[in-house]
């Protein structure tokens, strides 16, 4: 036997709280406190065995280092596999690692042999994680928290949680699986130990007894179990007033046996991997038996043998502190612990000593002798549980066959994998000239190496890779020089056209005027101009001209009521001094995209913001001019506006927002209607009392044969705004007077209209006009059925200063929407009278929310695949980042957050009366219900889809069998189909399979 104690595998001096070797061998990994931080560390085991390899500086001692959690590591374990290792720590945490290649020089200047990522992130605990340990078949990985639970992840799917463990009343310090795979153990500080059935997860047992007089002395509890899963042994158990490791026998969970002599209470106990074959002194022929470890806080190891009653070897004071973990290697014959002292110690045994390992086949031969099988990897990510009902075979089988035929699953859940798709790096790097002579190179991305499946392959020197700058990678990047053209800025197009032809619309196709009418050609775009365009559902569009920037703060000039009168300088000083600052403040508040042109100076450098000093005097020349106004710019479209120029502008605590204007003439061909044209004219026709304007509607193609004729109005005021569609055409009128016409044949359904104030936003869609005024008060009007869905609804409450009105929507039911600047959309339900939030685009739990794995209409790009859209979908995917978000996991606050979102969606879709909606995100909520294994909200679900299961029942004479004309049963058996996924939830599908069918047959 050697003890070696290697002195440069040290975390500088700090704890080490445990140890582990890869299943090949050739690394080990340990985990504790960093430099303010957590710290996982992988280590060369070579140096550690042989001197020579120790002394040859070309053998890197250190393999990786990984600084990642937020505070003190716990624990480290590998897979069985090899292929990842899991680390977790005090920030409730667990860190999921894998090999992606050589390493080199990581941050902060330490160079690695090998480069290590995480994977995933695990988070569900709300307490510090003490204890991992992966499943013998390596789909499950068990991690314990102080948060008194135990929580089973699905380690071939992570971070997906397959059950969390309740029953603890303690810090739970200690967690070790059957080596069959049968059962789990757990160990607290409620002095309790705890054996979990994998199969249902439910509790096999809970031994007491043992640990009635033990105290939380410890900081784990780590427990062992032979490798033919005949023997649990505990940590910190006490008999007859002394610290003993207590044996647990399989059969009956018998617990009359217990190692003792240690002085104080047992830390960690693990057994060797193998079972081992040596003949001992008092049997004639080899004998098999397993080997167990058992650290203590006494600062001392033994070693025992199960065929044994005295210890193998007893190691006293082999550190200065506490043993808080226990390794073996995969041959059997080497073993490692750590301290709080911050050191390791290897112990290499002879064979003599320990004994011969039995092979795989060897070892798997016992386990089918013992227990009838060896083991599996269960077929059922959740349980192991089998089918019980031919009805839930019959449908698992249907849907596989239907898996099997469609490549793209509809009922099941898109997960996350862990593994990587093929990329390749870049090819040539992109290398930019700008016009002053500087060089820009583009970043590119560099993969990390593409995760293969399998494990890191043994590490040895010899295979480490050399660097230089002549290598194959590096030679076949080629350089791409780019010269970066910068076109003149024009500051004015050298032949403006007149105002009247600047016009604004929204939402529609506009034809240029035909070549009969008067007024000049002009065409409408489908732009915004400064933001106040106007929507709507059906294309209907609003049809205005330039906007008003007297009533409103332009982007050019800051806006001001009467020219400011020129004052004698006051003699007081501190006037001044205020009138000075006042000015600063003002000439801060001067936008720079328009009063300084992007040109360049004579030096060549570009012109930049001018200096506080040359604003403040250009606004003191402002102030002292009385001249009038220069005439208003033409209006540039929102592809030369910043977002500054749309926002609400809030002057005196009075909303004001940006104003519709008709200068001249707006001419626009009416959607629904080919070949049909509204022209507004202002100014039209003279009159002996005052000029008049004309609203002229007709057809520029007289050979189509369309209902309706040319028809003609006048109107005493000048026109502002015009909106129509097929049925209906509105006129708003600088008198703040609402006019409305019949598109076919001119008539008026109501009488002049009076609004509160000009017009912001006017949207004619179907029946109903809608007007959103400067003052902020939105009214809408059904006009074939001649009453007011709203009057005067103020919106000011939803706007400040930072938030702007973006869109405007009338819904069919004539309730209006807004979506504004801030993502927010909001819509006015008259039953309630009140503004409901259908949807916020920044709002923190639906960016937190994994909805976009669930609803199969929403991809997860957040592109909305039905087609046509439901209408709360279709409002929704226009709020600016509603369905654009990464997707999440599905776990801890992610999964409250994915709960919260779908209830919220299907009570906006009922508020709505949209069926289409309400279907789709309930199948989203029934398949993340399933998914998450929530019986009980299932059951709330399927008990209001299935109503009294007798017709005679005194129930049924109230309940509707149907909802938003769906039938509630045909929804309850698509709910059944999505249940049938999860056998865990078999009897909940069997149970209310049977009261679907029997409610049928009562009919």
């Amino acid at each position: 036997m050697k003890l070696l104690k290697p002195a440069w595998v040290t975390h500088e001096g700090r704890p080490i709280f445990s140890v582990d070797i890869h299943p090949d061998g050739s690394r080990f990994a340990t985990g504790g406190q960093g430099d303010d931080c957590g710290r996982v560390v992988i280590w060369n085991m070579a140096p550690v065995l042989s001197a020579e390899v120790e002394k040859d500086e070309n053998v890197p001692k250190l393999l990786c280092q990984m600084d990642n959690h937020l505070a003190c590591v716990n624990c480290v374990r590998w897979s069985v596999s090899g292929r990842y290792l899991a680390s977790c720590g005090d920030d409730k945490t667990i860190l999921i690692w894998q090999h992606s290649g050589s390493g080199g020089t990581v941050f902060g200047g330490i160079s690695t042999a090998e480069s290590w990522r995480c994977v995933a992130t695990l988070r569900s605990h709300s307490g510090d994680v003490l204890d991992l340990a992966w499943a013998p078949h390596d789909a499950w990985l068990a991690s314990c928290s102080v948060d008194n639970s135990v929580i089973i992840w699905n380690a071939l799917n992570f971070p997906e949680v397959v059950t969390v463990l309740r029953a603890h009343s303690g810090l739970v310090k200690g967690v070790v699986w059957d080596p069959i795979g049968k059962f789990l153990a757990s160990q607290s500080d409620d002095k309790t130990l705890k054996i979990w059935r994998t199969n249902d997860w439910k509790q096999e047992t809970s031994i007491t007894e043992p640990f009635k007089e033990c105290g939380g002395t410890t900081h784990v509890l780590r427990m062992g179990w032979s490798p033919d899963g005949q023997y649990l042994v505990s940590a910190h158990a006490m008999n007859g007033g002394g610290p003993t490791a207590q044996i647990i026998e399989r059969e009956g969970w018998v617990t009359d046996k217990d190692f003792v002599g240690h002085r104080k209470a047992i830390t960690s106990v693990r057994f060797n991997n193998n079972i081992m074959l040596k003949s001992l002194p008092h049997s004639n022929k080899p004998q098999q038996y397993c080997c167990c470890a058992i650290g203590s806080r006494d600062r001392s190891i033994s070693v025992w043998l199960t065929a044994l009653k005295r210890p193998l070897v007893i190691i006293k004071d082999l550190f200065n502190d506490s043993v808080l973990d226990l390794t073996w290697c995969t041959s059997g014959h080497i073993l490692m612990a750590c301290s709080w002292d911050g050191t390791v110690a290897c112990v290499e045994f002879e064979e003599t000593e320990i004994g011969k390992a039995l092979s795989a086949s060897e070892k798997k031969a016992l386990h089918e002798r013992i227990y009838g099988k060896s083991l599996t990897v269960p077929n059922s990510l959740t349980s192991n549980t089998i089918v019980e009902t031919p009805e839930l075979l019959a449908v698992r089988e249907a849907q596989r066959k239907q898996l099997n035929s469609t490549p793209t699953k509809v009922n099941s859940v898109s997960k996350p994998n862990l593994t990587a798709t093929t990329m390749r790096g870049p090819s040539k790097q992109i290398e930019t000239r700008t016009s002053d002579g500087k060089r820009r190179i583009t970043p590119m991305f560099i993969p990390t190496v593409v995760d293969n499946g399998e494990a890191p392959q043994p590490f040895s020197s010899s295979t480490q890779p050399t660097f230089s700058s002549s290598t194959e990678t590096k030679s076949k990047i080629v350089i791409e020089k780019r010269e970066d053209i910068i076109a003149p800025n024009v500051s004015k197009p050298a032949n403006p056209k007149p105002q009247s032809q600047e016009l604004i619309s929204s939402s529609m196709e506009v034809d240029k005027s035909p070549p009969n009418v008067t007024a000049p050609k002009s065409s409408v775009t489908p732009e915004k101009v400064n933001g106040v365009a106007a929507e709507s559902l059906d294309q209907p569009a609003p049809l205005t001209s330039k906007i008003d920037k007297s009533n409103f703060s332009s982007s050019s000039q800051p806006k001001s009521e009467e020219p400011p009168k020129h004052e004698e300088k006051p003699k007081d000083k501190e006037k001044e001094e205020k009138k000075t600052e006042e000015k600063v403040e003002k000439a801060q508040a001067i936008p720079v995209q328009e009063k300084v042109p992007d040109v360049k100076t004579k030096t060549g450098k570009r012109r930049g913001r001018p200096p506080l000093s040359e604003r403040v005097d250009r606004l003191e020349k402002t102030e002292k001019s009385v001249a009038t106004p220069a005439p208003a710019q033409p209006v540039q479209t929102p592809a030369v506006h910043s977002p500054a120029k749309q926002v609400t502008v809030v002057a005196e605590n009075e909303l004001k927002l940006p104003i519709l204007s008709i200068d001249k003439t707006l001419n626009v061909q009416i959607p629904g209607c080919p070949g049909k044209v509204l022209t507004v004219e202002n100014a039209a026709l003279a009159s002996p009392f005052g000029p008049l304007n004309l609203v002229k509607c007709y057809f520029n193609n007289k050979s189509v044969n369309t209902k309706g004729g040319d028809w003609e109005a006048v109107l005493s005021s000048k026109a502002v705004a015009a909106g129509c569609n097929a049925f209906l055409c509105a006129v708003c009128c600088e008198d703040c007077t609402l006019q409305v016409f019949e598109t076919m044949y001119g008539r008026r359904p109501l009488p002049p209209l009076q609004l509160t104030s000009r017009p912001s936003r006017l949207i004619v869609s179907r029946g109903h006009v809608f007007v959103l005024t400067v003052k902020g008060m939105l009214s809408v009007w059904d006009v074939p059925a001649r009453k007011a869905v709203l009057v005067d609804e103020s919106v000011a409450h939803l706007l400040d200063k930072n938030v702007s009105v973006v869109g405007c929507q009338v819904l069919e039911s004539g309730s209006p929407a807004l979506t504004l600047s801030s993502g927010k959309l909001y819509l006015f339900c008259s039953e309630l009278k009140n503004w409901t939030l259908l949807g916020d685009g920044r709002d923190p739990v639906q960016q937190s929310s994994s909805h976009l794995l669930y609803a199969t209409a929403v991809t997860q790009s957040g592109n909305v695949s039905a087609s046509p859209l439901p209408p709360l979908t279709a409002l929704q995917a226009a709020c600016k980042g509603h369905f654009r978000s990464k997707v999440p996991t599905a776990s801890g606050p992610a999964s409250s957050c994915t709960l919260t979102f779908l209830e919220q969606q299907m009570a906006c879709s009922r508020l709505l009366q949209s069926p289409r909606d309400y279907h789709l995100w309930l199948s989203a909520l029934v398949r993340f219900l399933v998914h998450e294994g929530m019986e009980t909200r299932l059951r709330l679900i399927c008990d209001e889809l299935l109503g009294p299961a007798h017709s005679r029942a005194v129930s049924s004479k109230s309940w509707d069998d149907k909802i938003l004309g769906l039938s509630k049963h045909d929804l309850l058996r698509e709910t059944l189909i999505v249940v049938a996924t999860n056998l865990s939830l078999q009897r909940l599908y069997s149970e209310y399979n049977d009261l679907l069918e029997s409610a049928l047959t009562s009919k």
